[in-house]
């Protein structure tokens, strides 16, 4: 469906708007969002600005999608701007930044809909890691963009707060709003392939092969270990650095140990196997899979960086955290953990069950939903413009 307005005969309680259907975490976010809070009786629109990606085969019993056809994220915003003048939700929700900015316009052009943006990634990370759109002119826009959003939702307390001090929303408007844990219906089986990864003990990364879970340094770290230690390293995911860092491995001399697999549809089975998880990256926001590998009850080691892992491990109490991009305290910090009598996964998983618990699925929906009726009835309120 082109640039189309809700095929639903009433209006819509919620737009869900993303700028594609790429893989990504905050995609995956909106729809499993879209899901479950049609689940619970509210009429969802899943407005998309351009129809490509591999999510977009993806069953979403209740939800009515709406696909903008635009030919850019960017260029999607009168498109947009003319879906809310037509379907009239009773409130938009925004996820990623493109998609937010667009957000932000159509809270000016169609002020009855009341608009919730949200981050899901530290904002003031390295510069040259930063979207294109702000090395070239600043915060300036999404700061005007968010300037009368009703609520801004940031991932973790971190990314609200930062978010908040960027782009200079009053704090009663800022919120910290977890993603959600997946659940998973992936094999927990290996297969035939991988299973011979296992006769060493397997330390285990997962992310795309970019510059912000810098991988490089992983590598060093690794290399350190692999010194005095009989150890495969294992890393899921794929991105433009694949051939980088499997140079860095030959020249490091750990190749023969150093597997990068590619995108695997059952990580955890990994995880639940793997004797340590690493993230060695240099931002994040509330990255999922540090949820994951505490909920398979693998013991962890983490940088230190902004933002998310020390929320999500407790200041520590669940996992070693490094300071960035520091491969002799990483490496460290890997061969005391692999020092310690290795505890089991099953064990892991009892400790940590109740800390996890505020990210389940039911407890996080409860909160999306008591969030939208909130700024509803707060919108009800409110005088309508002329």
């Amino acid at each position: 469906m082109s640039d189309s307005v809700s095929s639903s005969a009433q209006r819509p309680d919620l737009a869900i708007f993303i700028p594609s259907y790429a893989a990504g975490g905050a995609e995956r976010v909106a729809l499993l969002m879209a899901r479950a809070l049609a689940e619970r009786g509210l009429r969802i629109d899943l407005v998309v600005s351009c129809a490509h990606g591999g999510l977009r085969d993806e069953e979403l019993p209740g939800v009515n999608k709406v696909e903008l056809g635009a030919i850019n994220e960017l260029l999607a915003t009168p498109r947009w701007v003319r879906y809310l003048k037509r379907a009239r939700p009773r409130c938009a929700i925004s996820m990623i930044h493109t998609a937010n900015i667009a957000s932000g316009i159509g809270r000016y052009l169609v002020p009855d809909v009341p608009v919730i943006v949200s981050q899901h990634y530290a904002i003031r990370c390295e510069p040259d890691a930063q979207w294109w759109f702000r090395r070239w002119l600043g915060f300036g826009p999404e700061r005007f963009a968010y300037r009368r959003v009703e609520r801004l939702t940031g991932c973790s307390q971190g990314v609200a707060d930062d978010a908040a001090e960027v782009f200079d929303v009053p704090p009663h408007r800022v919120l910290s709003l977890p993603n959600p844990r997946h659940s998973h219906e992936a094999s927990l089986e290996l297969t035939p392939a991988q299973r011979p990864l296992f006769d060493k003990p397997v330390l285990l990364a997962v992310g795309r092969l970019t510059p912000q879970k810098d991988f490089g340094m992983l590598l060093r770290a690794f290399a350190d270990l692999s010194s005095r230690h009989d150890l495969n390293l294992v890393i899921l995911g794929e991105g433009p650095e694949r051939a980088s860092l499997e140079a860095q491995a030959q020249e490091l001399g750990v190749a023969d140990r150093v597997f990068l697999l590619g995108f695997v549809d059952n990580a955890e089975a990994f995880m639940r196997r793997a004797r340590l998880f690493l993230m060695s990256s240099r931002n994040e926001g509330l990255p999922m899979v540090l949820i994951e590998a505490l909920g398979a009850g693998t013991a962890i080691v983490s940088t230190d960086c902004h933002f998310g892992p020390r929320e999500l491990l407790d200041d520590g109490r669940l996992g070693q955290l490094t300071p960035v991009e520091d491969a002799k305290s990483f490496a460290a910090a890997v061969e005391a953990e692999l020092a310690e009598p290795d505890l089991g996964h099953e064990v892991r998983r009892a400790e940590r069950a109740d800390w996890l618990r505020r990210f389940d699925q039911d407890v996080v929906t409860g909160q999306y939903f008591d969030l939208v009726h909130e700024v509803i009835e707060e919108s009800g309120r409110r005088p309508r413009p002329a």
